[in-house]
């Protein structure tokens, strides 16, 4: 966990694993949102800085070719960029290193104009760095791959390779051929432009060759890609709730009212029922063994389901009933913490508190928060160490530090917010719901994004091939919207 800023506790994004998309067949810059930065005939919106390597276009590809004694040479593009998702293909003559610059500049003040930024390298070496990144003309290497063997081993010689990187805030990520390579967390620079290098040669003569073609970026304004909206999966549904990312990629989720749990299959669009007669089941979780927790708020128990068989894990605390479990998380233990508000009729209750409670893989069942009015949504921090716990009834977001036993140490509040379920994304944006909307807010406690829904929202959760769909569940509809950056594994 890195350190403590206003709102937030910072997350790295180093202890987070997170899908890699696989692309398949050439780039397309003419999809959504996506601009070519080479039109595959000339060097328009590109300059050259540094060294005196050539670069010419030749079959739809930018060729760079060394020169004896001169130093690492750049095409630069003469826009910068901050935040941006960049693909592209390069080929390199195996004796031959290369690289990307992105965020990079070449200042008069600093070094004689001498270009300098983040640099994801083109290693062809044994060492097999491709993917890496090097800070050119300043810090030298702070992400190598020397600890990641299977971004080392994806590298194709001789072949065509991908790139694929994303920067969001301080966070850069890179993947070659579809393998995630470096995770860097660094706020040295935050805009700048892009560069192809041919890096020098000394006085080697004969002419070595890098190639790049289908060069394309979408810039990321924020959290939402340009043109994102939200869209409807389904509805006539009467409330729900609880969504939840299988295995397979197919989304669960509760309709309470109807007691029932269904399944949004995205690869088909279509909906099916998962259980009947569900409890009125609330909050969902899938276990690492595809095992289903459920929140069966109307029976006033937490379960486990896996295939035919159900096992209650718990439904009462000191003797007495649960109120109506409402959310689940995982403690990555084999723990499990749950919320026991209660909405709607109270005449049977049989509890004064609302509480949370910890029921670890080991050991008796726990109450571990007793001083809230109405806890609801539940979201770990991505390494476990922090506990973001909504309380609908005060209108608020606290963090808690998860002690070693399980027990919880309130940290700060982060927001003031009616707040149902929540999600998180990988640079530590909490995704809140709670009427018309989802309230995103930023890792310094402020509110980042408000993204509209056309009706009241009850929970979230992230899903998709590369994690970035954000499925949304509503009063009578199911929902999703993709964004620009990935969310936490559960």
């Amino acid at each position: 966990m890195g350190s403590h800023q206003k709102g937030f506790v910072r997350i790295s994004v180093l202890a987070v694993m997170f899908l890699a998309i696989v692309v398949s067949g050439p780039l397309c810059a003419e999809e959504e949102g996506w601009t070519a930065l080479f039109d595959g005939k000339s060097l328009k919106g590109w300059q050259q800085r540094g060294g005196k390597a050539t670069y010419r276009v030749e079959n739809e590809t930018i060729v760079g070719t060394s020169a004896p004694n001169t130093p690492n040479s750049f095409l630069c593009t003469k826009n910068h960029w901050g935040d941006f998702e960049l693909e592209l293909e390069f080929q390199v003559d195996p004796q031959l290193n290369s690289g990307i610059q992105i965020r990079s500049n070449s200042l008069p003040e600093y070094h004689n104009s001498r270009v300098h930024g983040y640099q994801v390298e083109i290693d062809p070496s044994d060492r097999g760095w491709s993917g890496g990144i090097y800070d050119e003309g300043r810090r030298g290497w702070i992400a190598p791959l020397s600890g990641n063997t299977a971004a080392r081993y994806a590298f194709r010689q001789g072949e065509w390779n991908r790139f694929r990187i994303v920067a969001i805030g301080d966070s850069i990520r890179t993947w070659i051929n579809g393998v995630p390579a470096a995770d860097l967390v660094d706020s040295k620079t935050a805009e700048g432009f892009i560069a192809l290098q041919v890096h020098s040669v000394g006085e080697r003569a004969d002419p070595l060759k890098v190639r790049w073609r289908n060069i394309r970026l979408r810039p990321i304004n924020g959290v939402v890609p340009q043109g994102g909206k939200v869209r409807k999966l389904a509805d006539g549904f009467s409330f729900t709730e609880g969504p939840a990312e299988a295995g397979d990629g197919r989304i669960y989720f509760s309709d309470i009212p109807n007691e029932k749990i269904h399944i949004f299959d995205p690869a088909t669009g279509e909906v099916s029922v998962a259980v009947e007669n569900s409890g009125r089941a609330n909050g969902l979780m899938f276990a690492p063994s595809g095992a289903l927790l459920i929140c069966e708020g109307g029976n006033r128990q937490l379960t486990r389901k896996l295939g035919d068989k159900k096992t209650v894990l718990a439904d009462r605390f000191e003797g007495k009933r649960f109120n109506s479990p409402n959310d689940v998380v995982l403690d990555g233990k084999g723990g499990i913490y749950f919320t026991d508000p209660r909405y709607g009729d109270r005449t049977d209750m049989e509890m004064e508190i609302e509480g949370v409670y910890y029921l670890p893989r080991m050991g008796e069942l726990r109450r571990v928060i007793d001083d809230m009015i109405r806890p609801n949504g539940l979201m770990f921090s991505p390494d476990k160490s922090i506990l973001y716990v909504a309380d609908n009834g005060a209108k608020t977001v606290i963090a808690y530090r998860v002690k070693e036993d399980g027990s919880l140490e309130k940290i700060q509040k982060i927001a003031d917010m009616a707040v149902d379920g929540m999600s998180m994304d990988v640079l530590g944006n909490l995704y809140c719901t709670g009427g018309p909307q989802v309230v995103v807010f930023a890792p310094d406690g402020e509110q980042r994004v408000v993204i509209p829904v056309p009706e009241g929202t009850a929970n979230c959760t992230f899903g998709g091939s590369a994690h970035k769909t954000l499925y949304i569940t509503a009063h009578q509809g199911l929902y999703a919207i993709d964004l620009a950056v990935p969310g936490v594994l559960p």
